[in-house]
C-alpha cells in the first residue's frame, strides 16, 4: 500500500531478460527508501518488490504480464522513473491510499508547464471511465493527483511547480504513455453496485 506521494526519482541503469519476464536495475540512493530485501516499492507506480539492493542501487523482477498491462514493456536505460516506499503505521497519508496494482496505461495528449500552475490532459481507455470523477483522486505514474476536468475521452489534472521539479513529470511529452490507477474506494463502490451486494441503497 502507498499514498502517492514520490519520496525520491531513480534512473534505470539495466534491463534484463529473464525466462517469463525482466529483471530491472534501478540507481538511487536507496537509505531514503529505507529498502530491505523483499520490501515494496512502487515505481512509476507499480508495487514491485527487491530481490537484490546496495546502498545505490536495487534490482526488482517484473513478469509478463506487468509488462502487458503497464508502460513497462518500453522501459529504457537512464529513464526516469519515480519511488516511492511502502506504507506504514507512520506513515503520513498526504495523498491517497494507492495499492501499486495498474489499471490501464493512458497518453499525455497536451502538457503545460507554466508559473505558478502547470497542467497534464491525459487520454485513457473506455473501461476505466467508471472509475474516474470529477475533483476525484487519481495516480499517474504513481502520483497523488486530482481530476480537475474530466470528460468521457480524457482527463486534466494541474500540477504545481514542486510536483513538476520531484516527478517524472518534468520530463513528460506529448504522446508519452502513463501508468493509471483509478481511486481505490471507487473501484470498490461500483464493484458493489455492479454486484449488487449494496442491496437497495436507497432504504
Amino acid at each position: 500500500m502507498f499514498t502517492g506521494i514520490i519520496k525520491l526519482l531513480g534512473v534505470i541503469d539495466s534491463v534484463n531478460p529473464l525466462t517469463d519476464g525482466v529483471a530491472v536495475g534501478i540507481a538511487c540512493d536507496t537509505s531514503v527508501l529505507d529498502i530491505d530485501l523483499g520490501d515494496s516499492i512502487a515505481v512509476n507506480g507499480v508495487c514491485s518488490t527487491v530481490v537484490a539492493f546496495t546502498d545505490t542501487h536495487f534490482i526488482v523482477h517484473y513478469l509478463q504480464e506487468t509488462l502487458r498491462v503497464t508502460t513497462f514493456n518500453t522501459l529504457t536505460v537512464g529513464s526516469y522513473v519515480n519511488l516511492e516506499p511502502s506504507l506504514t503505521l507512520q506513515t503520513k497519508l498526504s495523498g491517497h491510499y494507492v495499492s501499486g496494482h495498474i489499471d490501464g496505461v493512458g497518453k499525455i495528449i497536451e502538457l503545460e508547464k507554466s508559473d505558478p500552475w502547470g497542467k497534464i490532459v491525459v487520454s485513457f481507455e473506455d473501461a476505466l471511465s467508471s472509475f474516474l470523477i470529477y475533483k476525484g483522486s487519481i495516480a499517474i505514474d504513481g502520483i497523488s493527483l486530482t481530476i480537475s476536468h474530466l470528460s468521457s475521452t480524457s482527463l486534466t489534472c494541474h500540477i504545481i511547480p514542486h510536483t513538476f521539479e520531484q516527478t517524472v513529470i518534468n520530463y513528460y511529452d506529448i504522446g508519452k504513455e502513463i501508468n493509471i490507477e483509478c481511486d481505490m474506494i471507487g473501484k470498490y463502490v461500483v464493484n458493489a453496485v455492479k454486484s449488487g451486494s449494496l442491496g437497495n441503497i436507497n432504504g
